[in-house]
């Protein structure tokens, strides 16, 4: 059995999802912009040097945009009821963070009226 509480298995499985997803994220945009690139250059340059030149620019571009986009993908909600938190039932556990609502002046009582006319 594992010692760590259910707040460490959640934040590692949150970082084991961010690690993985930059990851799939990197490898597929430097796929893509070595291809991209490839194309790119070969249709813009005739010569050997430029085209390579351009598939690694490609590379780096769309890998960091590949990166990027895989970290605000491990960012999305998890399915519902699966939602790493810090506290079962946050507004009792955590009495600091909410108080008793209260008019912020005091008004006040307005004189009854007699509508009988």
């Amino acid at each position: 059995m594992s010692d760590r509480t259910p707040d460490e298995r959640d934040e590692a499985r949150t970082w084991s999802r961010l690690q993985r997803n930059v990851v799939i994220g990197a490898a597929v945009g430097i796929t893509i912009g070595v291809v991209a690139g490839l194309i790119i250059g070969a249709l813009a340059f005739q010569r050997t040097n430029a085209i390579v030149a351009s598939a690694l620019g490609g590379a780096i571009g769309i890998g960091v945009l590949g990166a990027f986009w895989g970290v605000l993908g491990s960012l999305e909600s998890p399915d519902p009821g699966n939602e790493p938190g810090q506290t079962n039932e946050p507004l009792r556990d955590v009495p600091e963070l909410t108080r008793e609502e209260h008019p912020l002046r005091q008004t006040s009582d307005q004189p009854a009226r007699d509508d009988d006319g």
